[in-house]
């Protein structure tokens, strides 16, 4: 049974949720038998129940409840095929529409933010938008991985989708499709500015960014780190991110009931002169609050956008004898001055509301980044 690496995700498209057994429980035995309180509940049910059901349906009801009693709104059981779609999702591959979806107060499902070249993109689908029904079944009160599900199918099957944009309804008809993200893009801008926008931390995602970074050339004067609709990812991604912006020290420190704060430092080998500004988003979560709350308490980077999602816990997926998998809250982060970003977000050090088009966010960011670099002397 192997132990995967810890996460720190927001949930995909294409990724559900799922199952396990009684034997987690089983040192709450029967004290006449060898056999477990659930175990024995178990078979009671199954064989008195006037209601239809079955011995997985139960012991998928029994994890879930379990998990529920947590109170932790990010722990999740995954049953075998969505576990499969979970790990596809952390390498960056998965079927579904490309749209990160969040829980929102009114009791529906929004996006919080858009896959690059997906059919949501080309769908004019945008961050914001709260889904109302997918193929004619509701969104209200249904958890993100049943919408997932809803949203997630076979590749080339069409997904009709009623949104809610600024109290107007609109309908989307969405073509369902194989997806292989690329979550590094980079932009040369005038003044020899270099715009790099990350949709996520996949496998790979650190790598691909100091490969484009490399490949833009030498005379960079400065840059423009894109955060927004960031959902989060992988954590050592994450790590190794700011840490190309860090001559080392501290990104972030995690912390585990019972356990020895962990620190993550950067490696020590990254860009720490050239003038960097970097632009958040409501959607910006998890790991990529990470980021850039690493690069502003080091004094590495000034932010711009608007305050960030909140979430600062850690989960690890851990896989079940059976394939399916449970995806458990195992400790919080906090940045490297001690702020804890949960349920609370990072305030930007210049605020542009998300109500203005993402263009007016980057001109600022850009105004920004030349007044820096003017004023560290740098030719451009």
């Amino acid at each position: 049974m192997k132990k995967k690496q810890p996460l720190n995700t927001f949930l995909i498209v294409g990724v559900g949720v799922i199952f396990a057994a009684g034997f987690l429980l089983g040192s709450l035995f029967n004290r006449d038998s060898s056999t477990s309180i659930l175990d024995e509940a178990l078979n009671k049910i199954l064989d008195n129940t006037a209601t239809e059901t079955d011995k997985d349906s139960l012991q998928r009801a029994a994890i879930e409840g379990m998990l529920r009693s947590l109170g932790d709104k990010w722990s999740q059981y995954l049953p075998e095929s969505e576990s499969t779609s979970f790990e596809n999702a952390v390498e960056g591959q998965y079927s579904g529409i490309g749209v990160w979806l969040r829980s929102d107060e009114s009791g529906l499902v929004g996006i919080a933010g858009v896959v690059p070249t997906s059919p949501a993109e080309f769908a004019n689908l945008q961050e914001g938008d709260l889904i109302q029904s997918v193929d004619g079944e509701t969104t209200k009160d249904k958890s993100l991985d049943t919408v997932a599900k809803l949203l997630s199918g076979k590749p080339n099957t069409t997904a009709i989708l009623s949104v809610n944009r600024s109290e107007e309804t609109l309908t989307f008809s969405v073509k369902r499709t194989e997806l292989r993200s690329n979550p590094v893009q980079l932009k040369k801008l005038k003044n020899e500015i270099v715009l790099i926008s990350i949709s996520e931390f996949t496998r790979g995602t650190a790598r691909s960014m100091r490969s484009a970074l490399a490949a833009s050339g030498a005379e960079r004067a400065g840059v423009i780190l894109d955060l927004r609709g960031n959902p989060g990812g992988l954590l050592v991604e994450a790590t190794d991110v700011a840490g190309a912006f860090l001559n080392g020290g501290t990104v972030v420190e995690f912390f585990k009931p019972g356990k020895s704060p962990e620190i993550f430092n950067a490696i020590g080998d990254g860009d720490s002169k050239t003038p960097l500004v970097v632009l958040i988003d409501r959607g910006t979560a998890s790991a990529a609050e990470i980021v850039a709350a690493a690069l502003q308490d080091r004094n590495r980077a000034v932010i711009v956008g608007e305050r960030t999602f909140g979430k600062a816990a850690v989960q690890d997926l851990t896989e079940l004898s059976n394939g399916s998998a449970i995806e458990l809250t195992i400790g919080y982060y906090l940045t490297p001055n001690g702020k804890r970003l949960e349920g609370k977000g990072l305030d930007p050090d210049i605020l542009v509301s998300s109500n203005e088009s993402k263009s007016v966010a980057e001109t600022r960011a850009l105004q920004v980044l030349l007044g820096l670099v003017a004023s560290s002397g740098v030719r451009g």
